[in-house]
This record gives structure tokens, C-alpha cells and sequence, in this order.
């Protein structure tokens, strides 16, 4: 998704199995997703969350984004062709560290890939993440400190914060939860299924690289292009899949609905979460924000719907929680399956 700039473009949040198949120590293909990496990824996530003395994926990809940026910037310009090369020198840089990490692993033995495996998927997820920032922002609030509120949420978003109103910061919070459902909880969940470890690992880089380079400004608008559009890409099912999942725990029928309002907007991904929570919420989300002082103007969800208020967090917090446990029982369903074929 291509973002305007702004400071939230670290946020904490951007910070994100294989099937043995046997006992032998040597690693397993990439191409197998396992439902125990994934069931473990998930129980560690809801523990720990995302301590931030650890080594994390989202770091290691911050820190090569930076570097490969000042040495590739240095000789060329900033084109869309160079951006593609250091998607490629990042991402590639980041896989080859990791297969060498399980080949040492699998020296171990087998119980050390599994180990690493369920690491890098769990790192991936942020569902934990996104509910404590959430709720950082809903503490103040509860205690009329909307000047605390104000700064806890330019953490989580991009927006100019330091003038929204109660129902605006509400607004902001639920529609960063509605996005992060998708690209924090289950596009990682998607991709850990269908590539195991290194789906999530390639998911989460490419997803940090969004958040960093993928930005409509002068110095980004060609050099961030290719990592806006594998972002959207790699998106595009678990977008689509995360409002179903809404349809189905709401049980109403709003998919077409949804998907016209999400049309609207400049994301291709983003409008079908927002889309999705303003319905079940009976709020109206999106609409006017600015942006260093600039406005810019986006589609309005569920038009007839309330402006939102602090309940209304809590209330999409409750909803997160829904989503997450139905995508992640859909996704270790199918990820089970699919090893039972790989295996007859």
C-alpha cells in the first residue's frame, strides 16, 4: 500500500512453519507449512507479544532497507528499477540469513529447525502488538487525557494528531486496527501457511519495506514503487479473506456492500477491513485526515453509520479478537490438510 510519509513509518506495530516430514536432521523444503509452527507461532505471540530488546525481522529489514538504500542511492538515481533491485538485495539478503541459520539448525537436529521455524513465524505476527497500542491509546482516553491519547496514537498512525477530538482519535484507533487485522495478523497467517517459515519471513520483510520506502513523495514515488506493489500483492487474498471472515461472524450478508466501498479507496487492500469494522461497528470510518498539515480526502464507510466513540474501541478490539480466532482456526484447518496431501 503506497502511504504519504510520516513518522509512524517505524511504528512498533511494522515490527512483525514446515512440516518435518520425518526425523531426519536434515531441514525441510520451504515450500511445507506446518500447523504445529503455526499454532506455537500463534501461542507465542499472545505470551510475549513483541519485546523490544529482541532480535526481530522487522529490525534486521529496517536496518538492510537503510543500508542498501545509502550504498545503492549513491550510484545511480532513484528509479523504479533501482527500487526493484533493492527490494531483491534486501529480501534475498534476508532469505539467504535465514537458510543459513537453518542449515546450522538442522545440524542440531530436527527439533532446532522446528525451533527457528516457529521463531520466524511467530515474529511475523503482531496480534498482541496491536492490541496493547491499541489499548495505550484507550487508557488516556478512559481518564480525559486526550493529550497522552494524542501521543500514543501517533505511534500507530500517520495522520497529524496533536488536534483530533475524542470520536477523531477513536476513529483512527478502530481504522488502524481494521488494517492491521490484515497485514499484522492474517496476511502472515496466509503466508505462513502457503510458504511456511520463509512465507512469513518474505511477507513480513516485504511488509516492513512498505512501511519504509513505499511512500507517495518526491524521494519515494519511483524508488518505493516496487515495494508498494509486491506490499499490495502480497495483501491482495488476506485483504479479501479478512472481510469474509467479518461477513461470517457478523452473519449478514455485506460482501457486496463492502467491496463497493473499498473500491473507493486509493489502497487496494486497505478499504476491506475499514469497510468491514464500520459495518459491524455501525460506525462511519474513513473520510478527511491531514497530514503534515496537508488534507487529504478518502472514501467514507458505512455513511449512515454513527460517529464513533471511545466504547467503539473496545468494541473493535473485541472484533480483532473474532477475526483472529477464525482466520487462525480456518488457516490451521487448511494448513492440516494440505500436509495430510503432500503426504498420501
Amino acid at each position: 500500500m503506497r502511504r504519504p510519509r510520516h513518522r509512524g513509518a517505524h511504528s512498533p506495530l511494522l515490527g512483525i512453519g514446515e512440516a518435518l516430514g520425518g526425523t531426519s536432521a536434515s531441514p525441510p523444503s520451504f515450500s511445507q507449512g506446518g500447523p504445529i509452527q503455526i499454532a506455537a507461532a500463534i501461542g507465542l505471540d499472545l505470551l510475549f507479544g513483541d519485546p523490544r530488546d529482541w532480535p526481530h525481522i522487522a529490525r534486521l529489514t529496517g536496518w538492510l532497507s537503510d543500508s542498501y538504500e545509502r550504498l545503492l542511492t549513491k550510484a545511480a538515481q532513484r528509479t523504479v528499477a533501482l527500487g526493484l533491485v533493492f527490494w531483491f538485495c534486501v529480501v534475498g539478503t534476508v532469505l539467504v540469513l535465514y537458510a543459513f541459520a537453518r542449515r546450522f539448525c538442522s545440524v542440531l537436529g530436527s527439533s532446532a529447525v522446528l525451533v527457528l521455524d516457529t521463531l520466524i513465524i511467530y515474529q511475523a505476527i503482531a496480534a498482541k502488538d496491536l492490541y496493547s497500542h491499541a489499548e495505550a491509546v484507550l487508557r488516556p482516553l478512559l481518564g480525559n487525557d486526550l493529550n497522552e491519547a494524542r501521543k500514543q496514537l501517533s505511534w500507530l498512525v500517520g495522520r497529524d494528531t496533536q488536534s483530533l477530538g475524542e470520536s477523531e482519535i477513536a476513529r483512527a484507533v478502530i481504522e488502524c486496527v481494521a488494517e492491521s487485522l490484515t497485514d499484522g495478523i492474517i496476511a502472515p497467517l496466509f503466508w505462513s501457511m502457503i510458504g511456511g517459515a520463509s512465507g512469513a519471513l518474505v511477507y513480513r520483510a516485504a511488509n516492513t519495506l512498505d512501511s519504509m520506502v513505499g511512500h507517495k513523495t518526491d524521494l519515494y514515488e519511483k524508488f518505493g514503487k516496487a515495494s508498494a506493489r509486491v506490499d499490495d500483492f502480497l495483501n491482495w487474498l488476506p485483504a479479501r479473506f479478512c472481510a469474509i471472515l467479518f461477513c461470517l461472524c457478523d452473519r449478514k450478508n455485506m460482501l457486496a456492500t463492502v467491496r463497493a466501498e473499498a473500491g473507493a479507496h486509493a489502497s487496494p487492500n486497505a478499504g476491506w477491513g475499514e469497510s468491514a469494522m464500520a459495518h459491524v461497528l455501525g460506525v462511519q470510518l474513513g473520510g478527511e485526515n491531514f497530514y503534515d498539515g496537508e488534507p487529504v480526502s478518502g472514501p467514507v464507510f458505512n455513511v449512515a453509520g454513527r460517529r464513533p466513540d471511545i466504547e467503539d474501541i473496545q468494541r473493535s478490539l473485541n472484533w480483532m479478537w473474532r477475526i483472529c480466532a477464525a482466520g487462525a482456526g480456518a488457516i490451521l484447518v487448511t494448513t492440516f490438510l494440505l500436509n495430510k496431501l503432500r503426504w498420501r
